[in-house]
């Protein structure tokens, strides 16, 4: 008898449901606020990467002109050196002046491959913040929604202590008011106004010791008068 049932939570539903749906409105606000401030700081996190992204890319790009451009120098000092007279005979000239363009092509060429590999692990890293922020968009979304369901079936859960009681007081005023005068049981573990619920028992216990007694005394009295009129 004091067991509880899933399709008996619901004893008032318009008492329920309409705290359950303040409590619900309230946690929807407060995931809703929650997730855009999230959102907007992955955003922004994501935006300061691209940027960075951009940044890398045109470091990158001006590595490559002036990659570039000291080949096109290289290439015009060599081929003076080799038109002018003076330089013609003197290979050693010329080969020391290869060797130190050789070795700054490749400073060159070796500043250019580690720009480019940042440049790629920019891209990277940016490409897996924004793989992240929509999994974590999906993964958010799907916890508050299931926060919220959650909030509206514990309220659903808490009104019910409260609305246990007053369905049963309810159903013991009908049962006065048809003359039954049986005591109520006690409430269930964990339900609320539990203090108002005795003192409503206690005076059920009042009325109805006062319909015995009174019924005692009709019985008296007729049988007084039974006695009287067989005399």
């Amino acid at each position: 008898r004091h067991q509880r049932k899933l399709r008996n939570y619901l004893l008032d539903p318009h008492f329920q449901l309409k705290y359950a749906g303040y409590l619900v409105a309230i946690a929807f606000v407060l995931s809703a606020s929650l997730g855009l401030v999230l959102w907007r700081t992955s955003d922004a996190v994501i935006a300061q990467s691209r940027e960075s992204v951009s940044v890398g890319e045109q470091v990158v790009e001006r590595g490559r002109d002036l990659v570039k451009e000291s080949k096109k120098v290289n290439a015009v000092v060599q081929m003076n050196i080799v038109r002018d007279p003076a330089y013609a005979d003197n290979p050693a000239l010329l080969s020391a002046f290869q060797s130190d363009a050789k070795e700054n092509d490749d400073k060159l060429n070796s500043q250019q491959t580690r720009l480019e590999g940042q440049e790629r692990r920019l891209k990277e890293q940016s490409d897996k913040l924004a793989t992240q922020q929509r999994n974590i968009g999906r993964a958010l979304v799907v916890i508050l929604t299931l926060l919220v369901i959650g909030v509206g079936l514990a309220g659903i859960v808490v009104t019910h202590k409260i609305a246990g009681p007053i369905y049963k007081m309810k159903k013991q005023l009908r049962d006065l008011r048809k003359g039954n005068y049986e005591i109520p049981a006690p409430l269930r573990k964990g339900d609320e106004l539990v203090d108002f619920f005795e003192e409503f028992r206690r005076m059920v216990g009042e009325l109805r010791r006062r319909q015995e007694e009174e019924i005692a005394l009709l019985d008296r009295a007729i049988l007084n008068l039974r006695e009287k009129t067989s005399e």
